[in-house]
Protein backbone atom coordinates (compact mmCIF):
# COMPACT_ATOMS: atom_id res chain seq x y z
CA UNK A 1 0.00 0.00 0.00
CA UNK A 2 0.66 3.75 -0.23
CA UNK A 3 -0.07 6.87 1.72
CA UNK A 4 -0.45 10.14 -0.21
CA UNK A 5 0.78 13.22 0.56
CA UNK A 6 -1.32 16.47 0.00
CA UNK A 7 0.72 19.07 -1.32
CA UNK A 8 -2.17 21.44 -2.50
CA UNK A 9 -5.62 21.26 -2.63
CA UNK A 10 -7.23 19.99 -5.86
CA UNK A 11 -8.48 23.64 -7.13
CA UNK A 12 -4.91 24.90 -6.84
CA UNK A 13 -3.76 21.92 -8.91
CA UNK A 14 -6.36 22.05 -11.87
CA UNK A 15 -5.77 26.15 -12.04
CA UNK A 16 -1.76 25.89 -12.06
CA UNK A 17 0.18 25.91 -14.79
CA UNK A 18 0.60 22.16 -15.77
CA UNK A 19 2.91 19.49 -18.05
CA UNK A 20 2.88 16.92 -19.37
CA UNK A 21 5.38 14.38 -18.61
CA UNK A 22 6.62 10.29 -18.95
CA UNK A 23 4.84 8.39 -16.11
CA UNK A 24 8.18 6.81 -15.48
CA UNK A 25 9.82 10.20 -14.63
CA UNK A 26 6.90 11.92 -12.68
CA UNK A 27 7.71 10.61 -8.85
CA UNK A 28 8.44 13.30 -6.84
CA UNK A 29 6.15 15.90 -9.26
CA UNK A 30 2.85 17.11 -8.35
CA UNK A 31 -0.43 15.42 -10.01
CA UNK A 32 -2.79 17.80 -12.10
CA UNK A 33 -5.31 14.90 -12.97
CA UNK A 34 -6.85 12.02 -11.08
CA UNK A 35 -6.00 8.47 -11.58
CA UNK A 36 -8.74 5.26 -11.19
CA UNK A 37 -8.29 2.08 -10.60
CA UNK A 38 -11.78 0.72 -11.68
CA UNK A 39 -13.75 -0.98 -10.24
CA UNK A 40 -14.03 0.18 -7.56
CA UNK A 41 -13.48 3.51 -8.78
CA UNK A 42 -11.21 4.88 -5.85
CA UNK A 43 -8.61 7.49 -7.09
CA UNK A 44 -4.98 6.02 -6.73
CA UNK A 45 -4.27 9.18 -7.37
CA UNK A 46 -6.15 13.01 -6.94
CA UNK A 47 -5.11 16.50 -8.03
CA UNK A 48 -2.24 18.28 -5.77
CA UNK A 49 -1.06 14.72 -4.16
CA UNK A 50 2.66 14.69 -4.62
CA UNK A 51 3.53 11.46 -6.60
CA UNK A 52 5.67 8.81 -5.06
CA UNK A 53 7.71 5.37 -6.35
CA UNK A 54 4.62 3.49 -4.73
CA UNK A 55 2.36 4.94 -6.87
CA UNK A 56 4.24 5.05 -10.24
CA UNK A 57 4.93 1.48 -9.60
CA UNK A 58 1.22 0.27 -8.61
CA UNK A 59 -0.22 2.05 -11.68
CA UNK A 60 2.75 0.31 -13.92
CA UNK A 61 1.34 -3.14 -12.07
CA UNK A 62 -1.91 -2.56 -12.92
CA UNK A 63 -1.39 -1.38 -16.16
CA UNK A 64 0.54 -4.64 -16.66
CA UNK A 65 -2.38 -6.51 -15.06
CA UNK A 66 -4.85 -4.93 -17.63
CA UNK A 67 -6.61 -3.31 -14.75
CA UNK A 68 -8.81 -0.36 -16.29
CA UNK A 69 -7.47 2.55 -15.07
CA UNK A 70 -9.52 6.07 -16.10
CA UNK A 71 -9.18 9.73 -14.96
CA UNK A 72 -6.42 11.00 -17.23
CA UNK A 73 -6.08 12.72 -20.21
CA UNK A 74 -3.88 10.13 -21.65
CA UNK A 75 -5.34 6.83 -21.67
CA UNK A 76 -2.96 4.80 -22.33
CA UNK A 77 -1.48 6.46 -18.80
CA UNK A 78 2.03 6.51 -20.39
CA UNK A 79 2.29 10.39 -18.97
CA UNK A 80 0.52 12.29 -16.37
CA UNK A 81 -0.51 16.06 -15.57
CA UNK A 82 1.70 17.69 -13.32
CA UNK A 83 2.03 21.34 -11.59
CA UNK A 84 4.76 23.29 -12.97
Amino acid sequence: TFVSEIFMTPAEAFNAPFERIRLEKSAGRISGEFIYLYPPGIPILAPGERITEAIVSYILYAKEKGCSLTGSQDMTLSSLQVVQ
